[in-house]
């Protein structure tokens, strides 16, 4: 684990020089005496192995997911980095054939013509309609995702509260946690977050910042994708570009991140959940229907000069 930890840190410290030289070594080592048609990378270190593949032949194309994007902020040292990690990411866009993102507003659309927004699909875990009376939460907890206002309304109504995630901030804040709050840690099992989610009527997903100041403003609330999964509504706040169409598609709330909204949502939720339950079951097929319809399109279209 020491050393996982400080393979990280070094390639973090290397702009993913470390990632860059293995993805590269399996990458010949799975396509050996093979052409690569296309290439589907993930982020600019991806990105740039993929692209000198195409320099020297190996592969034809290269399309670049880039799904974040962090606004310099904090240190000196950690603007710093983000700044030359954006540049990185810019370089790439430019020389990529195709590049997909997440959400309109991350800058790398800027730098390519052939930019697209990829939309994710949503599982469906056929969660039964039962009567729920839990409010679910998943993520990497810090002081922007206002689980402090969660406590209260979940201490007030006598509502459970269940977290999945972990991290310094949340442990700080374990003390203020009412009775009903119940900390998992970290879970990779998806059968047991599966169950634990079943029994909620509100996925929580609440930002403090919701301006370009913020990460989640450029991206998309990919917890959601969890909630939806198990047909619960989403309590955000007005962040990305995305839950602009929440209340719209009535698949949940959005709201200022004050303790008065949050709490009559959240009333307003398990009131009306069986009508969420059914919105979201049709919201996601629709969903999942544009999602083979991109990739079908952009494959076709990335693809259709492919020697046979």
């Amino acid at each position: 684990e020491k050393n996982a930890a400080k393979t990280r840190l070094v390639d973090e410290l290397t702009f993913s020089l470390l990632t860059m030289f293995r993805t590269l070594r399996q990458c010949l080592k799975y396509t050996r005496g093979e052409k690569i048609d296309l290439v589907i990378a993930a982020g600019y270190s991806m990105a740039m192995v993929a692209l000198l593949l195409r320099v020297f032949g190996k592969a034809r194309k290269v399309v670049c997911t880039v799904v974040d994007h962090l606004p310099p902020a904090g240190s000196l040292a950690l603007r710093i980095h983000r700044r030359i990690a954006g540049w990185l990411t810019y370089f790439t866009a430019r020389y990529d054939d195709e590049v997909w993102v997440i959400s309109p507003r991350i800058p790398a659309m800027r730098f390519n013509s052939k930019s697209h927004v990829i939309p994710f699909a949503i599982d469906d875990s056929k969660a039964a309609l039962t009567e729920r009376a839990e409010i679910g939460y998943i993520g990497f907890p810090t002081h922007d995702h206002a689980l402090d206002l969660a406590f209260e309304v979940c201490r007030k109504h006598g509502i459970r509260l269940n977290i999945i995630g972990q991290s310094p901030y949340l442990e700080s804040i374990k003390p203020l946690a009412p009775p009903q709050a119940v900390f998992y840690g970290q879970l990779n099992d998806k059968e047991k977050i599966k169950d634990i989610l079943s029994r909620c009527f509100c996925g929580y997903a609440i930002y403090r910042r919701t301006g370009p100041q913020s990460y989640s403003y450029y991206g998309f609330p990919s917890k959601s994708l969890y909630y939806f999964a198990n047909n619960i509504p989403l309590l955000t706040t007005d962040t990305s570009l995305f839950t602009q169409e929440v209340g719209k598609l009535g698949i949940g709330r959005v709201v200022e991140p004050t303790l008065e909204q949050i709490e009559k949502a959240v009333l307003d939720l398990k009131k009306g959940f069986p009508v969420y339950y059914e919105t979201i079951n049709r919201f996601r097929e629709t969903w999942n229907a544009g999602v083979e319809k991109f990739h079908r399109e952009r494959l076709s279209a990335l693809l259709k000069d492919r020697p046979e």
